[in-house]
C-alpha cells in the first residue's frame, strides 16, 4: 500500500473553478470545511501545478485512514447477499435476472488498493439510489488495475 496524500484548497474557489475542481476529483469535506482530494504521491506534482496556475492556495498533508474503513458507513455491511451477488444478481437488494456490475469499496482515503477490499455486484437501480448519494468511494472492478 503506497502512502496517500490529502490536498486541501485553503482559498475559496469561484464557481467555475469549483466545477473544474470537482471534475478533478476534489469534494467539499465538512470536517475540513474545505475542498479536498486524496491522491498518490506520483499524482501530486501535476495537481499542484494546476492549483498554482489557477492561483489557489493549498496545503498537502499525509492522508489519514489508509487501509481503514471507519470514516463512512459501508454498503458492504448492508448487503442482502453476503457472497457479493453475481453478474445477474444484485447483492444489495437481492434482485435476480437483472444486469449487474461489480464494484469495489474504497478505504477512508478513497483508495481501492488495500488488503481484502469488499467487492460486490449492484444493479443499476441500487447504483443510482443507494450508491450515488453514498460518501465513500466505489469504483467499478474493471477499472482496477
Amino acid at each position: 500500500m503506497a502512502p496517500r496524500k490529502t490536498i486541501k484548497v485553503t482559498g475559496w474557489p469561484d464557481p467555475l473553478v469549483q466545477e473544474r475542481l470537482e471534475d478533478m476529483g476534489f469534494f467539499f469535506d465538512a470536517e475540513f470545511h474545505a475542498w479536498i482530494r486524496f491522491c498518490d504521491e506520483h499524482e501530486l506534482p501535476t495537481i499542484r501545478d494546476w492549483l498554482k496556475r489557477h492561483h489557489l492556495s493549498h496545503e498537502v498533508t499525509p492522508a489519514k485512514g489508509r487501509g481503514e474503513l471507519k470514516k463512512h458507513p459501508k454498503l458492504s455491511e448492508q448487503l442482502v447477499l453476503k457472497n457479493g451477488g453475481g453478474p445477474n444478481t444484485c447483492a444489495l437488494c437481492g434482485a435476480k435476472n437483472v444486469p449487474c456490475r461489480q464494484w469495489i469499496e474504497g478505504d477512508d482515503t478513497d483508495a481501492i488498493d488495500y488488503q481484502r477490499p469488499a467487492k460486490f455486484f449492484l444493479c443499476g437501480s441500487c447504483v443510482q439510489t443507494r450508491m450515488q448519494p453514498h460518501p465513500r468511494l466505489y469504483a467499478p472492478v474493471e477499472d482496477q488495475l
